[in-house]
């Protein structure tokens, strides 16, 4: 009966240690919007481009509504792009989710098991890197479904 139990026991641990839980949407916020802060607030070198400091973005729910939702559709449609195979692009998926503002950047990710990694990554790219640098977005939603990360930025 012992060993009944602990093999039960082991199996729920190897389950449950299996098991990929999404990232809570909270931790995401406030690790990712420190993460772009810390790039925005102190600047970067974006390939060869030298980018100085710009203003801290802050969090919007519905661009993180629409960042999640195309990491969802991206994973579950086993595609990697930033037009949908439905044609929809950034701006559309984030009016749809309800973002009223009126210019949307988009990177994406995939592969990544945290937030530093997938940061790591697009300060290498130089597009991706220009994304988080760019003064003109003043607000950021991002979500993370399995390894796949979208950020979305606003206006």
């Amino acid at each position: 009966m012992k060993k009944i139990v602990k093999f039960s026991m082991l199996l729920c641990l190897i389950f449950y240690g299996c098991k990929k839980d999404p990232v809570p949407a909270e931790d995401i916020q406030k690790e990712m919007l420190a993460a772009v802060n810390a790039l925005r607030t102190t600047g970067c070198t974006c390939g060869t481009t030298n980018m100085p400091p710009v203003p801290a973005v802050i969090w919007n729910d519905k661009l993180q509504v629409a960042a999640a939702a195309h990491a969802k559709d991206m994973v579950v449609n086993n595609y990697f792009d930033h037009i949908a195979p439905d044609g929809s692009s950034p701006i559309q998926r984030a009016q749809e989710a309800g973002y009223t503002g009126m210019y949307i950047g988009e990177n994406i990710g995939s592969g990544y098991n945290n937030i530093q990694q997938v940061i790591d990554a697009w300060k290498k790219s130089e597009d991706h890197c220009k994304a988080m640098m760019d003064s003109l977005y003043i607000e950021l939603g991002a979500a993370r479904y399995n390894t796949v990360w979208v950020q979305d930025f606003g206006k």
